[in-house]
């Protein structure tokens, strides 16, 4: 990937890069909302990029916190079944990824806290369900600092016992911008690697390690300090004339550690776990209704 640029957002990975073989992206427009596609196509590609080989659908619209059960809940729903394609008819297990004591970090957990949980109905009250109904569930998995035990082992382990036919990841992420900070979402077939956002690596979460496909959905919630040094020292050069070596000084300065995230994050990450948990519920629950999904809810 090109030097400085460091993203969760293949989008954002794209920009930076360039024209690449084998990395295919096109942009329209669905009413308020910009979707684009960014398909990788090949293992050149993926290293140029530094995103895995899949296809990463960014939907962007401005004050993303401030929508409540609109168009864009539908418009979330909608790329999300496309990714998942028939999988989603065997039932699905929604991951959230992230620390829930850590309000940046914490969408994951507060997803699954909104998300309609139905598997359990099946058995215990085979009454209340026809076949409109798929069997979902959901897990928290926690941080290993708290559980001792990999996010992937975890998830690893109820995927074996509960059969899901697919798995909905749902992770924080950082971007390169702040503007798509809390304006952006990004779904994504090619899997998530816990706390990549924040640059601590663990187990993947894909296909190949869990066996169903996996799709991964996240929402930037920080910039790293280092991206902001950067575009500041760069803007600095260009405006003096200077000749700074951006690389040296951020080294020096030891931002590459640190991350920003808006001030007003609190009020913010509730009302997109709200749009998230939406747009999943009418992904998987395609036969089901906004009112039939919310009365279900209560």
């Amino acid at each position: 990937m090109q030097s400085g640029v460091r993203t969760d957002l293949a989008m954002e990975a794209r920009e930076a890069a360039g024209e690449i073989e084998g990395v295919e992206m096109e942009q329209k427009k669905e009413g308020k909302a910009i979707v684009t596609r960014v398909r990788v196509n090949t293992e050149h590609g993926a290293r140029v990029i530094g995103k895995p080989v899949g296809t990463y659908i960014t939907i962007e619209q401005s004050g993303l916190s401030q929508e409540k059960g609109t168009a864009l809940s539908r418009c979330i729903g909608t790329q999300l079944a496309q990714l998942l394609g028939e999988a989603r008819q065997g039932g699905a297990l929604v991951v959230g990824l992230g620390n829930r004591e850590l309000t940046p970090d914490s969408l994951g957990p507060r997803v699954t806290q909104q998300v309609l949980v139905t598997r359990h109905l099946f058995t215990q009250l085979p009454e209340l369900v026809d076949g409109r109904v798929q069997p979902v569930s959901v897990l928290a998995p926690g941080v290993m600092g708290s559980t001792g035990m990999e996010t992937g082992e975890v998830v690893q382990a109820v995927v074996q016992r509960v059969k899901p036919g697919c798995v909905v990841v749902v992770d924080a992420l950082a971007a390169r911008s702040t503007g798509r900070i809390l304006n952006t979402v990004q779904l994504t077939d090619a899997g998530v690697a816990p706390g990549s956002g924040v640059g601590n690596h663990r187990d993947a979460l894909t296909k190949e390690s869990l066996g169903v496909p996996v799709v991964a959905v996240g929402v930037p919630m920080v910039v790293h300090a280092s991206t902001i040094l950067r575009d500041a020292l760069e803007h600095i050069a260009g405006e003096s004339g200077a000749e700074l070596n951006v690389d040296t000084l951020l080294r020096d300065m030891d931002g590459e550690n640190l991350v920003v995230t808006p001030v007003m994050i609190d009020e913010a990450v509730r009302s997109v776990a709200a749009l998230l948990a939406e747009g999943i519920d009418l992904a998987l629950q395609p036969g089901l209704s906004r009112r039939e999904l919310r009365a279900l809810r209560i």
